[in-house]
């Protein structure tokens, strides 16, 4: 889908709103909310990147508000939100030094709780290198090349005919995962139970034979995994929806680590809001240091951080209708 048509079907909402902003203070909430992000969005598509941080911010921002006044999941006392819930400390010369702080109020716990997410936990600080990447549109070009705990894409397997597929495959693992544990069976269980959704994982081999690990699965590597928790007869969800996130379209599922004392993998959602809240802060409150960071004469961090800015003009449009999209249907 094109970021016109995507756009379009964003716009079609306005007069449609999904979940509940179908009226009131709710409905003209959402709708002012998206118009703002679409202006901001194209505003962020006609600046350069000194400045495009800070629009492409205030457009999820506003993103959220409209997410947050459809969801179900808030109720008509504590939909509105104020503040940004979340801060950047600047004071660094490397991108992947800066932090950001989540508080207990704003509007990013307030979209947390729209997604039925966790959100970072207040009074631990967490540094890009961290939050990067877990972005999906990062995993070409990286921030930095040590991460172990990075967004994965997760594949379900085709079930035999009439059962339910247990078996998956991990994609995007960092080569030094393997180089780390190998096919030690519990070494590798203790590296996936960063990831609190993929509960159940095991191998789909005997102890001692090894693992099922593939080349050429895109920037890392390959895993075929299995579950022993199945489906029970109240849940009819697939494989994938109980192990996994959906991002920006059908099929599109990707599992998140746990960040600090979280007990749930963190939404990608959440993990765009962080980046994006660190990289404005920095445009807008360290100028200087911010315009070093970008020299790509210069700076090591200057293509990651270009390409995330680009990626993010086609990516959130994509995530929010797919967000909202979910809402629809649910009064």
């Amino acid at each position: 889908m094109t970021a016109r048509t995507m756009w379009r079907d964003l716009r079609a909402l306005r007069y449609d709103p999904p979940g509940y902003a179908k009226s009131g203070a709710r409905r003209t909430t959402f709708q002012a909310a998206l118009e703002q992000c679409e202006q901001f969005m194209a505003a962020a598509s006609t600046a350069g990147y000194a400045t495009r941080p800070v629009q492409l911010f205030y457009a999820l921002s506003q993103a959220g508000r409209a997410i947050v006044a459809a969801s179900p999941r808030i109720d008509n006392q504590s939909w509105r939100a104020s503040g940004h819930g979340l801060s950047a400390s600047t004071g660094v010369t490397a991108v992947a030094d800066v932090t950001v702080s989540a508080q207990s109020h704003g509007l990013f716990p307030a979209v947390a709780r729209a997604l039925g997410a966790e959100p970072l936990v207040p009074g631990e600080p967490v540094a890009l290198r961290d939050l990067w990447p877990l972005l999906p549109n990062a995993v070409l070009v990286p921030l930095t090349s040590d991460a172990l705990l990075p967004v994965l894409l997760f594949q379900s397997a085709t079930g035999l005919a009439g059962r339910p597929s247990v078996g998956a495959t991990l994609v995007w693992i960092p080569h030094r995962v393997r180089d780390l544990h190998g096919d030690d069976h519990a070494q590798l269980k203790q590296h996936f139970s960063h990831y609190p959704s993929l509960s159940g994982l095991g191998f789909p081999v005997p102890p001692g034979n090894g693992v099922a690990w593939s080349e050429g699965m895109g920037p890392g590597l390959g895993l075929h995994v299995v579950f022993g928790d199945a489906a029970t007869p109240t849940d009819t969800r697939s494989l994938a929806e109980r192990k996994a996130t959906l991002y920006r379209s059908e099929n599109y599922w990707v599992v998140t680590p746990a960040i600090g004392s979280m007990t749930t993998a963190l939404h990608p959602v959440l993990a765009w809001w962080g980046v994006l809240l660190a990289l404005s802060s920095l445009a807008r409150y360290e100028p200087a240091v911010w315009d070093k960071m970008i020299d790509i004469d210069a700076s090591r961090d200057a293509i990651a951080i270009e390409h995330i800015l680009d990626e993010a003009m086609s990516a959130m449009p994509a995530v929010v209708r797919q967000v909202l999209h979910g809402f629809q249907g649910q009064i």
